[in-house]
């Protein structure tokens, strides 16, 4: 659904909200001042947890329109990139945009950062169980962790 009929929506079911609380704060204002506090039709002992219901019902219609589905099960990738450094940032990016893997090599040259500085960067994300490296050749294959391969769109 398009957001701006989604934010329409919401308001309209916030609109109906309101109205539905002071039409009712309204007959219960009507009944206590004419000394009929008693003969509601609803009891003011419902009336509030009621409200609440209404109110908790209306929470939920607006959350589950408002937030987006991920049938998929997958994150956005500026959401997992966000949570790197700079150049950890970088090589991460690299690797999710070669499917995963990528030599160690290649890392230095897509990325643009020095042999050293991406030893060292991805001795930080191997220790943290975000990559893993195996020897390949002269160089070593980096892989992203397979749960977070997968969960990256």
């Amino acid at each position: 659904m398009e957001d701006r009929k989604k934010l329409i929506i919401v308001v309209m079911i916030l609109s109906v909200f309101v109205f539905i609380v002071g039409v009712s704060s309204f007959y219960v204002q009507t009944q206590i001042e004419t000394g009929n506090v008693c003969g509601c039709s609803i009891p003011i002992t419902l009336f509030i947890p009621f409200l609440a219901s209404v109110g908790l019902f209306i929470g939920t219609m607006i959350y589950y329109l408002l937030i987006p589905a991920r049938p998929d099960g997958r994150i956005d990738r500026n959401v997992i990139l966000g949570l790197f450094a700079h150049d950890e940032r970088k090589v991460v990016s690299y690797l999710i945009e070669k499917n995963g893997s990528a030599l160690q090599s290649a890392i230095v040259s897509g990325t643009g950062l020095s042999k050293v500085k991406v030893f060292r960067i991805l001795e930080r994300l191997s220790s943290k169980g975000i990559t893993s490296k195996s020897p390949h050749g002269k160089t070593n294959m980096i892989s992203l962790n397979k749960d977070l391969s997968k969960s990256v769109k």
